[in-house]
């Protein structure tokens, strides 16, 4: 609930009191509409009380940033609210970092959109922060009413960080504010997502899962493991640090699965980009948290709808607080294979 909202209610609270109302209303053993309103509003990406609550009332703003070798330590990935993680070309993925509570004043290297992109960040927010992008891509992203952020128009947001040995195109990095400051002109609506957080009661219908590892391609291998409070993230078999921050740590680890195929769109050596069959629809999706597995589905009627998780029982799944990491894995009936597993 935004701060303004909060505001508008508790200017109600005290209109019932100079009425008369809220006396008769005191009896009352509970208000809970009253209670639940006043109650500390929470990041709707996190689950988490801001640090100020006037962050709620901002849009979010989401950072295409690459996941090659060759460019790690990679930056900022640690600051965000929620990543996602997605399959491109040639067997590697490619992240879109989201930041609505938080921010990081280095997030990269930035690098370019891809078709899916403007359904993967919709309805959370319309500001897409990147490097380029094909004809197909970008006009997508106008027919999507995406705000387009890059080096033509970020200013101070985007800049080049030049590294020994790598080439131009591993140096772009952005300041996650200053980016929405940019967007913020054209979109200013606060995130809409059907995310749910708050404590497990297992009942039995969870699985031990310290160890999960999902292969997005021969050449692609991520695992994480449970330390007892978040899952640390590895990639071909060595701990995937951050820059100045160590080795990733995650509260919540969502594999969802999708028919993933390959483009007709090929890059300038030839090679096919991948694309995702069934953006709307639903399909496997199994949640990490805590330790534990929660198998169930996604499901999404329309593009600009929110994704909603739900368990084998029809529940919404419910997230631990925290950071939400999001893994779009080819499911069995894909041209591009893919697989995940876990144990204990």
């Amino acid at each position: 609930m935004s701060t303004k909202v909060k505001a508008a209610i508790v200017g109600v609270v005290v209109v019932l009191v100079a009425g008369g109302v809220y006396v008769a209303l005191a009896d009352k053993e509970d208000i809970p509409v009253i209670g639940g309103a006043l109650a500390p509003s929470k990041c709707p990406l996190t689950g988490e009380e801001p640090r100020d609550e006037g962050l709620l009332d901002r849009p979010a703003v989401a950072v295409k940033i690459e996941n090659a070798p060759v460019a790690y330590p990679l930056s900022g990935l640690e600051d965000a609210d929620v990543v996602y993680e997605e399959l491109v070309e040639g067997g590697v993925t490619r992240f879109m970092a989201i930041y609505h509570c938080a921010d990081t004043p280095k997030a990269g290297p930035i690098r370019s959109a891809r078709v899916v992109d403007a359904s993967i960040m919709l309805p959370t927010t319309r500001i897409l922060a990147f490097s380029g992008g094909n004809e197909a891509v970008l006009s997508n992203l106008s027919d999507n009413d995406i705000v387009q952020v890059d080096e033509t128009n970020a200013g101070n947001a985007m800049q080049r960080v030049p590294r020994e040995g790598l080439a131009t195109e591993h140096t772009l990095y952005g300041h996650s504010g200053r980016l929405r400051r940019i967007g913020q002109e054209e979109f200013s609506e606060t995130p809409r997502t059907e995310f749910d957080f708050g404590s497990i009661d297992d009942n039995g219908r969870t699985r031990p899962a310290r160890n999960v590892t999902i292969n997005f391609s021969s050449s692609t291998t991520v695992s994480y493991e449970f330390n007892g409070e978040r899952y640390a993230r590895s990639q071909a078999g060595a701990p995937f640090e951050a820059e100045g921050h160590g080795q990733v740590g995650v509260e919540n680890v969502i594999v969802e699965q999708h028919t993933v195929n390959l483009s007709e769109i090929v890059d300038v050596t030839g090679t096919p980009s991948i694309e995702i069959a069934d953006e709307t629809g639903s399909g496997r999706a199994t949640l990490f948290r805590d330790g534990r597995a929660i198998r169930g589905t996604w499901e999404r009627a329309n593009v600009d709808d929110p994704v909603v998780f739900k368990t084998t029982g029809g529940d919404d799944m419910v997230l631990a607080p925290g950071t939400v990491w999001i893994h779009l894995v080819p499911n069995p009936r894909s041209e591009v294979e893919g697989s995940f597993d876990f144990g204990r």
